[in-house]
């Protein structure tokens, strides 16, 4: 990379962060992300994103997420205790690394058992490990799929189960595809059953589906400006063998720390998680869009 490429990738990288929400999903979709307790951490060497939720009490929150640290520039999935009280990091274990970028730590449970399904396109497949909550350690369960799908989810609908999922090499754009899912082998047909194409970059998935009163909803990416820009809540209705997608609610940061935007929402036990990030160091890339900006006038002037 040149040095000007250096410059402008220090000065324009970024920083994610976990948020909870206490507040009743049906008043989040109602109104507005309101009231996000940021979690509070003393790491500055790495950030934290794609919060799913293991387990909540009236203690702790328990999280697996992708922890990326600066120093070996890929996504390892981690283990967070988070204190319910104040939204302090208590904990924080690596549990999962592989030689390739791991992310989106989708939980499934299953017969007394979790499994976790890693977004790893860089290794142009889709595993499924099983994790054991004494040692806190994933064993590979088997190949979900060969195909490099992103951001897999499970949707269980009736008494049929598919996997939602974009995948390379346009991951974050219009098409979303589902896959017939063998919920016994957890394995999929690589030929998808559907392919969903939307009017704008919504497609990747942005948490997992969830029910409130008997409605589906899925939380979608807005990729439409950069990637992670919005959460988009999509009502999941069939009609025949087809499935359709509606855009109910749109959330949109105006946190300042958070200014590019949100990028995850799931909920468990009544909880929500979310992810946002902004700028790692705001002062250097308001000064390198200043010198963006002259430049670009100087150019027009010439």
């Amino acid at each position: 990379m040149s040095l000007i490429g250096c410059i402008r990738k220090y000065c324009l990288s970024s920083a994610w962060n976990i948020g909870f929400v206490e507040d009743k999903v049906q008043c989040v979709i109602r109104n507005d992300l309101q009231n996000i307790h940021w979690m509070k951490h003393q790491y500055s060497d790495r950030w934290f994103a794609d919060p799913f939720i293991l387990n909540v009490d009236e203690e702790n929150i328990i999280l697996l997420v992708e922890e990326f640290c600066y120093s070996f520039n890929k996504g390892r999935i981690a283990k967070l205790v988070v204190s319910r009280k104040d939204y302090i990091l208590k904990e924080m274990k690596i549990v999962l690394e592989e030689p390739w970028h791991l992310s989106f730590p989708f939980i499934l449970r299953k017969n007394d058992k979790i499994y976790i399904i890693p977004e790893s396109c860089k290794a142009a497949t889709a595993a499924v490990y099983e994790y054991d909550l004494l040692t806190d350690s994933m064993i590979k369960n088997n190949d979900l799929s060969h195909l490099p799908l992103t951001d897999a989810t499970v949707l269980h609908w009736n008494d049929t189960n598919y996997i939602l999922s974009t995948k390379l090499p346009f991951p974050n754009d219009k098409d979303l595809y589902l896959f017939n899912f063998d919920y016994e082998k957890m394995v999929i047909d690589d030929k998808p059953v559907q392919k969903v194409k939307f009017g704008g970059k919504v497609a990747r998935n942005a948490g997992e589906v969830f029910v409130v009163d008997g409605q589906y909803y899925r939380p979608a990416q807005d990729c439409n400006k950069n990637y992670g820009n919005g959460i988009v809540i999509q009502r999941i209705e069939s009609v025949g063998e087809c499935f359709l997608f509606s855009e109910v609610k749109t959330f949109f940061s105006t946190n300042k720390k958070m200014d590019l935007g949100y990028h995850t929402f799931n909920m468990y036990k009544g909880l929500i998680v979310v992810d946002g990030h902004g700028h790692r160091r705001k002062l250097l890339f308001m000064i390198y869009s200043i010198l963006v900006n002259i430049k670009g006038m100087w150019k027009n002037k010439r």
